[in-house]
């Protein structure tokens, strides 16, 4: 994957999950845009990901240790429940933001977000 490619991209609200589909349709020629929000708010953003991921109709498992591909939902706050997702590539993490895209290393991603989990597909 050339994570340039997804750097300069701009996408809509929810940026996060829209890089996350863009990735997997184009480097694994999975689809993920069945996920839709129906606002963006945090709470709806968060019913998404427990939809797509934890209910597991959609071939996703929660995996202690991220590979190439692995989605990552992070959170600021427990309360707030998992609001932000990226993907885990090359031992960083690529995730959209409203101002852009980053492509940031574990450790300075925990200091904003120090709630991880880890989805993969087999």
């Amino acid at each position: 994957m050339n994570v340039n490619d997804y750097l300069g991209r701009q996408y809509e609200n929810p940026p996060c999950w829209r890089l996350v589909a863009d990735v997997y349709a184009n480097e694994r020629g999975e689809g993920v845009s069945e996920f839709r929000t129906i606002n963006n708010t945090v709470r709806q953003i968060a019913a998404t990901f427990r939809l797509a991921l934890f209910k597991g109709e959609h071939g996703f498992q929660q995996v202690e240790v991220p590979s190439n591909y692995t989605v990552v939902l992070l959170s600021r706050f427990p309360k707030l429940g998992w609001h932000h997702c990226g993907v885990f590539y090359e031992g960083k993490v690529l995730h959209g933001k409203a101002d852009g895209n980053l492509y940031q290393d574990m450790a300075s991603l925990g200091d904003t977000y120090p709630q991880m989990q880890f989805w993969g597909r087999p």
